[in-house]
């Protein structure tokens, strides 16, 4: 349990690091960016705030010295570093700013030297106030059905599968090794290599793990970004007017019932992945409407208005595009499942930069993005020898990649079932209207249709290119490795990797609006409402008024939305600065405030004997855990393995391990035979070992026997402590002495295999 101290002191933690954070990212915006304001400005501020983070961490774990106390110490000094140059700096837009042309220097705006100033984003014609709250109605419904779900993990624990195998323990393990270089093997029948996934999400987790000395904060990561992600939808439509109809639009996808039961209360970076790349395509558009504003000379004009304004429609270089690539990169940094529409937003932004232009476009936009999420690729360049080791040919070349013994399914894609009509009919279909509703080919058609329409009827060439972003990123779901996981012909994990669609389904809900002829009031009001319904009756809203956690789900919405919109219209409502200051100042008290006896309850009922959490034969050993401290516990069967963050402790001091054998390319198998692993555990230093069976995702009731458990009986250096079912924990007291292995403990001829594969 966290005392009342040391709650202070981890809230002044959070309050030093974040504010250092955040303040240094609004300087650079300010001073890079000085004639943006309003949304896309707190949009850019949000995306520099992220990536500064993500850097602070990763210089210090290269080092291996990722601590709170150094942590602190280098946001001051980022602060500082921020402070000298901004007031040391000459403005990059500065030229010309007395004339009144927002750093513009004559006609075509060109700086003394020779550069073009970045163009604000141009003035959007005034969204409708009853549409604004429509959307602000939208958003706060959104928030509590999100509050609803996160109530059962802050009663019970962590409970999302992905979370408890891969997410929570790289956090964890960043925080307790300080290091971001090592690889952390979770278990031995790996399908996607996780331990070689970008990890800029876990950085997050492991941030507030240091400053906290807990995980409470991870149960809520999640809302900033979903927040980010509708920050980025209203950016998108902010232009043309359509703010609030491209807020409801995304508000379709973002409460999808494939997000809702996953993302609220766990470590999923299925959001974070979407918003930033839906950020860096709000920049963009921001940047191509100051661009337009520029050369039509009429901010906010429609561009369809000026016949001569789509010749003059190119990409404006410098700081706004790199704003948009640093998103780019940051969102590729997270999931690589981003990585196609990534790539084809980067064929879209060579295409539109002005001619003779290009290779300087390239590097505004590249530079910023390697350094957002190259960090993650490289490492794994340096340990398997392939950026992308899931990848393992190009055509007829071989690349390097870990090898692998043990298999849970293969890695099919959509395509694989295309012409499979018995395959759509039993998998696809229903699982799509699991994760969309009985609604779900609206939904679908109607994110094709944003795309399609864009592409094929946009208003300008930018749009045209979004369009076709979105419908590659739709084909490229379609091919993506996992996405209809499964044994051959019954891909029963189908609609739990719907959710590698999300970001093109997302952003072609977001084009909806801004397709041609939705310039008249009436038809916006119809779509508006159109598109409601739609999100009313997929989505099954009404639960933020049924269910019966429904006060936690209205709390969330409260201080997440409402609170904060109340003190952003007081200044519309003429306040001055330091009442705005003084608003927030009492916000964040309440936070405070609300947060230490939430932490309390969450604590007290974390993987406690009535949470039921994780099952699998695993929630004795979670209940064991508990009350372990500073233990290093060793694992191996992959039931353990998928479900090993419980055993970390309450307050994650524990060490966990998996027991195998590392092999070329950063592979890792079981070891094979009695002598070996008990060399192994010998070698590990372990206090605890934990044995359980191979994980039947077909049929979780029949695990797979493993013989570890076989291998250590009748050795005098382990004894049992703790048992249900096949799952051991065995207390390690001295050495297990491999040349005990006798005929009984036969070197295993048939490693464990998912049943079908």
């Amino acid at each position: 349990m966290v005392g009342a101290g040391s709650y202070v002191l981890s809230v002044v933690l959070l309050a030093v690091v974040g504010g250092s954070v955040g303040f240094s990212a609004f300087r650079i915006r300010r001073h890079l960016l000085r004639d943006w304001d309003g949304a896309p400005a707190r949009l850019v501020e949000l995306v520099l705030a992220a990536a500064l983070l993500i850097w602070l961490c990763e210089l210090l774990g290269l080092f291996g010295l990722l601590y709170a106390s150094t942590l602190t110490i280098e946001a001051l000094l980022l602060v500082a570093a921020v402070l000298a140059w901004s007031i040391g700096a000459p403005s990059p837009s500065g030229a010309g700013e007395a004339a009144g042309g927002g750093g513009e220097s004559g006609e075509a705006g060109v700086r003394a030297d020779g550069e073009e100033p970045p163009a604000p984003p141009a003035s959007a014609p005034h969204a409708s106030l009853a549409m604004t709250a429509v959307a602000l109605a939208v958003v706060f419904v959104v928030f509590a059905h999100w509050g609803l779900f996160a109530k059962y993990a802050v009663d019970h624990g962590i409970s999302n599968f992905d979370s408890l195998w891969s997410y929570m323990p790289f956090a964890a393990r960043m925080a307790q090794t300080h290091s971001v270089v090592g690889l952390h093997y979770t278990e031995t029948a790996f399908t996607n290599l996780n331990w070689l996934y970008p990890q800029n999400a876990e950085l997050f987790h492991a941030t507030g793990i240091l400053l906290t000395g807990r995980d409470t904060l991870s149960l809520f990561v999640n809302f900033g970004w979903l927040a980010l992600a509708f920050l980025a939808a209203w950016c998108v439509g902010r232009p043309y007017g359509r703010g609030p109809l491209a807020v409801v639009a995304a508000a379709i996808v973002l409460e999808c019932n494939t997000l809702i039961v996953r993302a609220p209360g766990t470590a999923k970076d299925d959001v974070m992945a979407a918003g930033l790349m839906l950020a860096a395509i709000a920049i963009l558009v921001n940047a191509w409407a100051g661009g337009r504003a520029r050369a039509v000379g009429r901010p906010g004009d429609d561009p369809g208005a000026d016949p001569g304004a789509e010749a003059r429609r190119t990409l404006p270089l410098g700081w706004p595009l790199a704003a948009a690539g640093l998103a780019a990169g940051l969102a590729v940094g997270t999931k690589p499942t981003v990585l196609a529409m990534i790539a084809a937003l980067s064929v879209a932004v060579i295409v539109l930069a002005p001619r003779g232009r290009r290779w300087a476009a390239a590097g505004w936009w590249f530079l910023p993005a390697l350094a957002g999420g190259g960090f993650w690729y490289l490492r794994d360049l340096i340990v398997a020898g392939n950026p992308l080791p899931q990848v393992e040919k190009l055509g007829p070349i071989s690349l390097p990649h870990p090898e692998q013994v043990q298999h849970t399914w293969p890695d099919l894609s959509i395509l694989h079932y295309a012409t499979d009509t018995e395959v759509w009919r039993q998998y696809f279909g229903p699982g799509l209207e699991l994760a969309f509703g009985e609604l779900w080919a609206v939904v679908v058609l109607a994110g094709l249709a944003g795309g399609l329409l864009t592409l094929l009827w946009g208003r300008d060439a930018p749009l045209r290119w979004l369009g076709g972003v979105a419908l590659f990123g739709a084909f490229a779901y379609l091919a993506t490795p996992l996405s209809a996981a499964g044994t051959e012909g019954a891909p029963f994990e189908f609609w739990i990797n719907v959710r590698y669609g999300i970001p093109p389904l997302l952003l072609g809900l977001v084009l909806l609006p801004l397709a041609r002829g939705m310039e008249d009031a009436g038809r916006q009001w119809a779509l508006l409402a159109a598109l409601a319904a739609l999100l009313w009756i997929t989505n099954g809203a009404d639960a933020v008024l049924d269910d019966p956690e429904r006060d936690f789900g209205l709390l969330v919405a409260l201080v997440a939305v409402a609170l904060p919109a109340l003190i952003l219209a007081l200044r519309r409502w003429g306040a001055s600065g330091r009442e705005l200051v003084a608003g927030f100042a009492a916000f964040a008290l309440l936070l405070v405030a609300i947060g230490y006896p939430l932490q309390r309850h969450y604590l007290e009922g974390r993987f406690a004997a009535d949470s039921g959490l994780p099952g699998q034969e695993m929630s004795s050993a979670y209940l064991w855990a508990r009350d372990v401290r500073d233990a290093r516990i060793g694992i191996v069967g992959t039931t353990a393995g998928f479900y090993q963050y419980g055993l970390y402790g309450t307050d994650l001091s524990n060490h966990v391990a998996y027991v195998g054998e590392e092999g070329p390319h950063a592979a890792f198998n079981p070891i094979p035979d009695c002598a070996g692993f008990r060399e192994a555990v010998d070698a590990a230093d372990l206090d605890y070992l934990i044995t359980s069976p191979f994980l039947n995702f077909i049929d979780q009731a029949a695990p797979v026997p493993s013989p570890e458990a076989g291998w250590l009986r009748g050795s005098p250096g382990v004894e049992a402590v703790d048992s249900e079912g096949l799952v051991t924990v065995w207390r390690v007291r001295g050495s297990l002495d491999p040349s005990g292995c006798g005929p009984a403990n036969a070197p295993l001829r048939s490693i464990p295999q998912q049943p079908g594969s």
